[in-house]
């Protein structure tokens, strides 16, 4: 006889990571809660369209607003001239707002065209100039990674290149600006020297932009509160002259090691090293050798870059990269330069989202130490499955990936290494690139939340200002102490020892502990900072199936699994796919709390299958409220709240081939019983209400599939 068979696909892992959160101290008078996201991801953005003379007409400006694990109501807005647009974007999406040539700046003089991007949430913004035969684009900065001091870059291959720069007030009521100019440029009329200081005041959403011949580099901008500033070329000699622009980081978020990677076989790009601080010595390592600089305030060096370059420095530097114009022989065109910022090597993420554009061919350009492309995905696909390029160097790699001519949003992650990157483009007569990585802030804090610990990492200053020692800092337990990794010090914070307790407050369920700095052989304390990893009671992620990842920062916190099995033994789990199983089969499927913390419970909340993804209009519901639905589902009975098991009979839909799972799953934690999981299966009248009266950590929404049916002699679990 024939047999039905079930092809079983796994498609992509789950990873709800946690949303991370930590109050700080009164004494060390940081009071701000420290959110650590992926890229630049926040509410608030300030960009400005700087100048392009070559087709000023006709060149717009794309703001991309890209959304994570949350829907945005994000509102864009422009004093002169009048814009205000206010829009949804689907959580785990992308939409585009365009602004005309009006709103560039083509004034000498100071002006209202700072447009500001407001979101309910966080989300990532990107920032594409798009003309005829003309385009860049950068990462835009958050206000949170806005500061008070920067230095200009304008980077050239040719003297002819015109040169800009803008300072924009988005968010303060005024700033004070001093411009200590390093060529000479003119305002107001009057011609400022090398070396002469320019004052001005920039109030709320005011902008000020300057144009010069001379290379403007060594610039230095001092504001009296935090700004956002811009730089770039106007024109840049190239086949078509194209703009450049990018937006500068702070001196405060500027780093000391930078693995720089040639863009597409190039050999005559340049980086442009710039320091802050005197006496900064500067090692460049290439194959042919080691060379050293030794930098002053506000002065750079300007290397070529004809092979992978190693930058380290004794203080913080900035590194800038420009390409030069060039010839692709495989696409046969000619393409322009762009400008970007080098991201510090050892700094990066595990996780980003990213956007390219369709009129590009376009292309990534990763970095890292991990040795080999295991372990990345682009988009939920394994990176071995693109066209890539390798080059290496001390322990360094570089990965070129062909996009090919995509449009929007894409995200990109490795399952336990992080990186950094750059996306860009190239088309005829143009071409586009941003850098997009981890910058260091040393002043502010930051806090990571793992499945069963978190990690704190402490500012410098706080301990120099309390005259501490990094073993003088701990946590409740005086046994547990901070650590110096690096140049960062460090305290790990365990949930399940070392004082930390699980409390709950207006609702919410969270770890906490408190950070302490104690003066040796008392009980006097120079610092005190509460921190918490906390859970939004109604958080929903959307979560697929394999690879495995372990710290997607913008979903979810506990690692949540769900794994399916040959047996009702629970012993031997489908590893290999696709998988076929007859249909007059069963199916089982574990959930479980992938954490060392034993007072998490877990709870299938719902359980459902559909012929299409998302398809809300015809599924079959196998289990809801908790509760079981179909006639043949078997709960198995476990000792360990953090894992469910379940089985139930195969099945299929009429008129399809393919079978989609779905599961909303609840994380509840045994400190706050009664709760939704202790609860179990309620009746739908009673599921609003205690929602509302019981405390759950976390809800998940998990997908599986699609199971594939055919026809043939074969029963067999291959």
């Amino acid at each position: 006889m024939y047999c039905h068979t079930v092809k079983i696909v796994l498609l992509w892992s789950l990873i709800p990571t946690f949303s991370n959160a930590a109050k700080l101290s009164s004494s060390s008078q940081l009071t701000e809660k420290c959110l650590l996201q992926p890229g630049q991801i926040q509410k608030t953005f300030a960009m400005v369209f700087m100048y392009n003379p070559k087709t000023a007409y006709t060149t717009k400006l794309h703001l991309y607003l890209v959304t994570c694990d949350k829907a945005a109501r994000v509102t864009v807005t422009a004093s002169q001239p009048s814009f205000n647009k206010t829009i949804q974007v689907d959580k785990d999406s992308s939409s585009r707002v365009t602004l005309d040539y009006p709103f560039m700046i083509t004034e000498s003089s100071i002006t209202s065209k700072v447009v500001v991007i407001s979101s309910n949430v966080a989300i990532s913004v990107y920032a594409f100039y798009d003309g005829s035969n003309t385009a860049d684009a950068t990462a835009c900065l958050p206000q949170e990674d806005l500061g008070q001091e920067y230095y200009i870059s304008t980077p050239s291959l040719s003297s002819s290149a015109s040169k800009e720069f803008s300072i924009a007030n988005g968010f303060e009521s005024i700033a004070h600006v001093n411009v200590t100019v390093s060529a000479t440029i003119t305002y107001g009329g009057v011609s400022y020297s090398k070396g002469k200081v320019l004052s001005l005041s920039l109030k709320q959403r005011e902008v000020i932009q300057f144009l010069s011949s001379y290379d403007l580099t060594g610039t230095k901008i001092s504001s009296s509160a935090p700004v956002a500033v811009f730089t770039g070329h106007s024109n840049n000699p190239g086949y078509n002259w194209n703009p450049t622009m990018e937006q500068l980081h702070p001196v405060k978020n500027w780093g000391t090691f930078f693995a720089v990677f040639p863009f597409l076989a190039h050999t005559s790009d340049i980086i442009n090293i710039m320091a802050s601080s005197n006496d900064t010595i500067v090692n460049v390592t290439s194959s042919s050798g080691t060379s050293t600089h030794n930098l002053q305030e506000g002065s750079h060096v300007q290397v070529t870059v004809n092979s992978i370059k190693l930058v380290n420095s004794t203080q913080p530097i900035m590194v800038s990269y420009l390409t030069n114009y060039a010839y692709t022989s495989s696409l046969r065109y000619y393409y322009e330069p762009f400008l970007t910022t080098v991201p510090p090597s050892l700094l990066g993420r595990q996780y980003y989202r990213f956007v390219t554009r369709s009129s590009h061919d376009n292309f990534l350009l990763i970095v890292s130490n991990t040795s080999s492309v295991s372990g990345f995905f682009i988009d939920g696909t394994p990176l071995s499955s693109y066209s890539t390029t390798k080059k290496e160097f001390n322990g360094f790699r570089g990965w070129e990936v062909k996009l090919g001519k995509t449009e929007g949003k894409h995200e990109i992650y490795h399952e336990t290494s992080t990186f950094t990157f750059y996306a860009f483009g190239t088309g005829t007569y143009t071409s586009y690139g941003y850098s997009v990585g981890q910058f260091p802030n040393p002043e502010e804090c930051s806090i990571r939340c793992l499945p069963h610990m978190a990690e704190y990492i402490l500012p410098k200053s706080l301990l120099s200002e309390a005259h501490l020692d990094v073993l003088n800092v701990h946590l409740k337990d005086p046994q547990c102490k901070a650590v110096k990794e690096k140049d960062k010090y460090l305290i790990k914070i365990p949930f399940n020892r070392c004082g930390s307790s699980v409390l709950t407050e207006d609702g919410t369920t969270f770890y906490a502990n408190t950070i302490y700095g104690t003066i040796p052989n008392t009980d006097v304390h120079r610092i005190e900072i509460p921190v918490r990893c906390e859970m939004e009671s109604n958080k929903s992620v959307e979560l697929l199936i394999n690879p495995k990842v372990n710290n997607v920062i913008c979903k979810g916190y506990y690692n949540v699994s769900m794994q399916l099995y040959q047996s009702d033994s629970f012993t031997e789990p489908l590893t290999l796919y696709p998988h076929e199983l007859d249909l007059h089969s069963s199916l089982h499927v574990e959930f479980k709390v992938v954490s060392e913390e034993k007072g998490l419970q877990i709870l299938t909340e719902t359980l459902t299958a559909s012929p299409a993804p998302e398809n809300t209009t015809k599924k079959y519901t196998v289990i809801q409220n908790g509760c079981r639905q179909d006639s043949t589902l078997q709960v198995h009975q476990v000792d360990d709240p953090r894992l469910q098991r379940f089985t139930f009979h195969l099945f299929k839909f009429d008129q399809s081939q393919d079978i989609y799972l779905a599961a909303n799953v609840v994380i509840c934690h045994n400190a706050t019983s009664p709760n939704r999981c202790t609860k179990g299966c309620i009746s739908p009248r009673l599921r609003r209400d205690v929602q509302a009266s019981m405390e759950q950590l976390d809800t998940n929404t998990l997908s599986l599939g699609p199971f594939g049916y055919s026809s043939n002699k074969k029963n067999r679990l291959a």
